[in-house]
C-alpha cells in the first residue's frame, strides 16, 4: 500500500499534539508539518528572565481535566511536573486587596463565613446564604455565564468574583461569554432541582481540598514542546510559510514560498483568522466562518524587582484586577511565591498582564508607556516605588479566542461543514474547546482520531 501523507499546519500545541496522536494512530503515515515562525510551540514560550526559566505566556495547565496531564504522563514528563507552592489569591476591589473567598467555582463561593468583610453587601451575602435557586424560569441550552450567575448568585457576585476570574482565563466578559463552554460545570447547576449553590458544594463535598488545581514543568512550558517534538518522526518545517491550500485529482496541494506539497489530508492548526486566510481562494464559505470567530489582544509583562524594595506574599499566587477599577493591569503573579523553581535568591518576579476583548489600549501604546502606566498600577496596589531591576514585555495580537453565546453549535456547525464541503480537511486548536493546554491538546487529539477515520476510510 502506498504512503499516505498528512500535512499538518501550525505548530503549537494543538499542532504538534494532532500529529504526535495521529503518529501513534496511524505510523504508515508520513506526517508533514509547516510553522511559520522560526521555532515551534506557538503560544507556548518560555525564556531566560534574571537567570530563571520564565514563560512569556501559559505558565501551567489545569490539573482537573486529563488531555494535557495524559499527554506529559505518556511522554515521561508526569514525575517532573510540579504545582503551585501558594494557593491563595486577591482581589483588587475598594483600593485594596481582598482575598478571593475558598472555597469557590470559577468565584462563585461556596461558603460564606469565608468572603472577606466588606467584599459584598449584606443583601448579597443573604442570596448567598441560600440555595441558588434561579430568580427567574432560565430557558434550555446554552446562556452567557453573566445570565446564569446573575440569576442564581446576583450580580455583585458576577462583576466582583466571577467575571475578573473568567476574564482572566480568555480577557473576555462575563455577559458574553458562551457557560456551555467556560462554566458547563455552572449551567448543569443551575437547572438542577436542589439550586445551583447546593448543587455546587454537594459536588464539592467529593473534591480533594489538598488535590493540585495546576501542573506546570520546572523547566517552563517549552519543555512540553520540545517533549513532543523529540517524539515525532515528523518532517518539521519551521520558517515556512503556507501560501493557500487547495484541492483537486482526490489530493490536498499545501503551497509555500518554497514550492508545493500533494497530500491526502491536512490537520488545519492554526488560529481562525489564520486558517480563514488559507481557505480564502478555494473555500470562501469557510473561511468567512473562521473570520466570524473573534480574538483578544494581550501583554504579559515580566518584572524583576530586587527584594530590598519589595518582597511578596508567600502565602499568595497574585491577584486579579476587575475591569471597574480604572487600572490599565488585569492580573498579576507573583511567580516566586506560586512556583518553588521561580523563587530567585535576590529578585522578585511579577508577570502582569493587561488586555481585554473590549479594553484594547495598550495597543496603541509603545513598550516605554505599557511599562510607566503598569508601573504606577504597581504602585497602587502593591505600594511599589523603585524601578525595577530587569524588565521583560511580551506581546500577544489576536491570542486569545472568545467564546460568545451558542459557540459550541457554531463549532458542531463548523465541522459539519467541514467535513462535507472539504473531506480531509480537519480544523484543530483553541476555537474548539478552549484556549487553555488541556483544550488544546484535547483538540489536537481528536482531530487526529477523526484523520485516522478519514484515512482508513
Amino acid at each position: 500500500m502506498a504512503l499516505r501523507r498528512v500535512a499538518v499546519i501550525g505548530a503549537g500545541i494543538s499542532g504538534l499534539a494532532s500529529a504526535y496522536y495521529l503518529q501513534r494512530n496511524s505510523q504508515d503515515t508520513e506526517i508533514l508539518i509547516f510553522e511559520s515562525e522560526s521555532t515551534s510551540g506557538g503560544k507556548l514560550v518560555t525564556s531566560s528572565f534574571a537567570g530563571l526559566a520564565v514563560d512569556e505566556g501559559a505558565d501551567s495547565f489545569l490539573a482537573r481535566v486529563p488531555w494535557a496531564f495524559d499527554l506529559c504522563k505518556e511522554l515521561g514528563l508526569e514525575s517532573e511536573l510540579v504545582s503551585p507552592s501558594a494557593r491563595r489569591a486577591s482581589l483588587w476591589l475598594d483600593e485594596k486587596l481582598q482575598s478571593i473567598p475558598s472555597p469557590n467555582v470559577l468565584g462563585v463561593p461556596l461558603n460564606i463565613d469565608s468572603i472577606p468583610e466588606g467584599l459584598l453587601s449584606p443583601e448579597a451575602l443573604l442570596r448567598l446564604s441560600g440555595e441558588g435557586f434561579a430568580d427567574h424560569v432560565l430557558p434550555t441550552g446554552d446562556l452567557s455565564v453573566g445570565q446564569v450567575i446573575r440569576a442564581c448568585a446576583g450580580s455583585e457576585v458576577l462583576e466582583r468574583l466571577v467575571d475578573p476570574l473568567l476574564g482572566g482565563v480568555n480577557a473576555g466578559k462575563a455577559d458574553e461569554m458562551s457557560c456551555a463552554l467556560m462554566a458547563p460545570q455552572l449551567l448543569e447547576a443551575a437547572h438542577h432541582p436542589d439550586g445551583m449553590l447546593n448543587h455546587l458544594r454537594n459536588v464539592a463535598k467529593n473534591v480533594d481540598p489538598n488535590a493540585p488545581v495546576f501542573h506546570a514543568h520546572p523547566e517552563g512550558m517549552s519543555r512540553i514542546i520540545t517533549a513532543l517534538t523529540e517524539s515525532l518522526k515528523s518532517s518539521l518545517r519551521t520558517s515556512t510559510q503556507v501560501q493557500n491550500i487547495s484541492f483537486s485529482e482526490k489530493k490536498w496541494r499545501i503551497d509555500t514560498e518554497n514550492g508545493f506539497e500533494l497530500v491526502d489530508g491536512i490537520l488545519l492548526c492554526t488560529p481562525a483568522h489564520v486558517s480563514s486566510n488559507l481557505l480564502n481562494n478555494s473555500f470562501p464559505s469557510l473561511a468567512k466562518e473562521f473570520a466570524s470567530i473573534k480574538h483578544a489582544s494581550v501583554v504579559l509583562i515580566t518584572f524583576g524587582y530586587s527584594r530590598t524594595d519589595f518582597e511578596a506574599d508567600a502565602s499568595q499566587s497574585g491577584f486579579l484586577v476587575p475591569r471597574e477599577s480604572g487600572l490599565l493591569m488585569t492580573a498579576c503573579s507573583f511567580s516566586g511565591s506560586k512556583w518553588p523553581h521561580l523563587k530567585h535568591p535576590d529578585l522578585e518576579i511579577l508577570r502582569v498582564s493587561t488586555g481585554r476583548v473590549d479594553d484594547t489600549k495598550h495597543l496603541s501604546m509603545t513598550d516605554e508607556e505599557l511599562l510607566s502606566e503598569l508601573q504606577s498600577d504597581l504602585l497602587v496596589t502593591l505600594g511599589i516605588e523603585s524601578k525595577p531591576v530587569d524588565v521583560r514585555v511580551s506581546r500577544w495580537p489576536d491570542s486569545l479566542t472568545q467564546f460568545p453565546v451558542g459557540h459550541v453549535d457554531f463549532v458542531a456547525d463548523l465541522q459539519n461543514k467541514l467535513s462535507h464541503s472539504a473531506p480531509g480537511l480537519i480544523s484543530a486548536g483553541t476555537f474548539q474547546y478552549g484556549v487553555g493546554v488541556p483544550a488544546c491538546v484535547r483538540s489536537g487529539k481528536e482531530g487526529a482520531d477523526q484523520m485516522t477515520t478519514f484515512l482508513d476510510g
